[in-house]
């Protein structure tokens, strides 16, 4: 496998190469006294093993000591290493990895990831928002909002089409709104049923509670059209049986459901919804979101593969790619963008330019990115690592070249203040 995207999410990373299934791995990790069990076995140990088992290593991404420390296993940083390590060696261990991330993580936790990625069996060869990467599969006309889950909170990303891009604009979350919150309440539900039906307690010991919380997700995805499902677990050589219906379940989870439709309310404003497949096995939400489009749980991978030309960089320091092409829309769909100069039918199309010429220097154009700024001396000085004091930057998106400012500088472009990014043509 040369290359493969890795799309971080704690309800379960994928790690794909375009080919069949994506690997999975649950954002979960148990301290062993010699090792980090992570993914799957993890999770399976989760309610056997409480204080040793952790989900919030990537909510919290850092090197904030463990309370539990081990010499192998000395924060969230480490944790989420062992976990990238495991996963690439079940995944084929790929050469090459796009990480895919979502909106939520701050500056500094993405570059702790690119810390850990350094450290990884594979070599990291991009950086997108993940949210970005899954809408860009879909068709957007004007706007769209990204819905996505994650253990502990959810995520929602607005996006605006610009000409023939797709730009992630800014990102709201809701903690508290995650896949947990809404499966200890359903778990204290389904256990005051077992105790109704049968005077059976399945948190009384930790192998029933554990296999309550193994079966909880097939439950309620059972209730996405059903109206009831017969629930049963085992203790030993006895079976017991619980029934629920759709609308105490429904109940239980009103009010994660309330905090998650009302943010959607409210960062909408006239936005296409798009919904990441992670939110499939919530039922019936998807019916208090009306007009929703649903998202295959391979659309940031198939999207990374697409445009990989666009998201990698050999650079050494990785650029978070927030803008991708779009899909074409029925024509008239797409409103022509006022902040750019429309192209006249009677213009020959634009010069892709190959060099940058400054000073008596010309530097060669390639995908990547190069930051322009100034040293002591006040002269411009061109870089391919990103520095903290550069003025503008280029980069090569969707075939072309296009200038950025950066840090708030007010920089102008032919004599027109730049406003956003623009398109850089042979001989600007």
């Amino acid at each position: 496998m040369a290359l493969a995207v890795l799309e971080l999410n704690d309800i379960a990373l994928l790690l794909g190469d375009g080919t069949g299934t994506p690997s999975r791995s649950p954002g979960f990790a148990t301290l062993t006294r010699d090792a980090v069990v992570t993914g799957a076995a993890a999770l399976a140990q989760a309610r056997l093993n409480p204080r040793q088992t952790i989900s919030q290593f990537w909510l919290r991404l850092g090197t904030e000591p463990l309370h539990n420390a081990r010499s192998h296993a000395r924060h969230h940083a480490d944790l989420a290493w062992a976990q990238l390590q495991q996963l690439a060696a079940a995944a084929g261990s790929p050469e090459q990895v796009i990480l895919a991330v979502p909106g939520s993580f701050t500056r500094e936790q993405l570059a702790v990831l690119l810390g850990i990625a350094q450290r990884a069996s594979f070599r990291a060869v991009g950086l997108v928002d993940s949210a970005l990467a899954a809408a860009s599969t879909a068709q957007v006309a004007h706007s769209a909002l990204h819905l996505d889950l994650q253990l502990h909170q959810c995520v929602l990303t607005r996006l605006v089409r610009d000409g023939d891009m797709l730009a992630r604009e800014r990102v709201h979350t809701v903690p508290g709104a995650g896949l947990l919150q809404l499966q200890e309440r359903w778990a204290q539900l389904v256990t005051a049923r077992f105790i109704q039906h049968s005077r059976f307690d399945p948190m009384h010991a930790a192998a029933t509670e554990q296999q309550l919380y193994d079966r909880l997700p097939a439950w309620m995805a059972a209730l996405e059209d059903g109206e009831d499902v017969h629930a049963e677990l085992r203790n030993g050589t006895a079976s017991y049986h619980a029934k629920l219906g759709i609308g105490e379940v429904l109940e239980a989870a009103q009010p994660v459901y309330a905090q998650i439709v009302d943010a959607v309310q409210r960062e909408r404003q006239g936005a296409a919804l798009l919904c990441s497949a992670r939110l499939a096995p919530l039922p019936r939400l998807g019916r208090l979101l009306p007009e929703t489009t649903r998202l295959p749980e391979d659309a940031a991978i198939r999207a990374c593969l697409r445009h990989a030309a666009i998201i990698r960089c050999d650079d050494q320091a990785l650029r978070f790619v927030t803008r991708l092409p779009a899909q074409p829309v029925p024509s008239g769909s797409v409103a022509p963008d006022p902040a750019r100069p429309q192209a006249s039918v009677n213009h020959a199309p634009a010069v892709v330019p190959s060099h940058l010429v400054l000073g008596a220097r010309a530097w060669r154009l390639a995908p990547g990115c190069l930051y322009l700024h100034r040293d002591e001396r006040a002269n411009w000085q061109l870089s391919r690592r990103a520095l903290d004091h550069a003025t503008l930057v280029l980069s090569w998106e969707a075939n072309a070249w296009w200038v950025s400012s950066v840090n708030g500088t007010t920089v102008q472009v032919d004599g027109v203040t730049l406003q956003r990014s623009l398109r850089v043509s042979a001989g600007t």
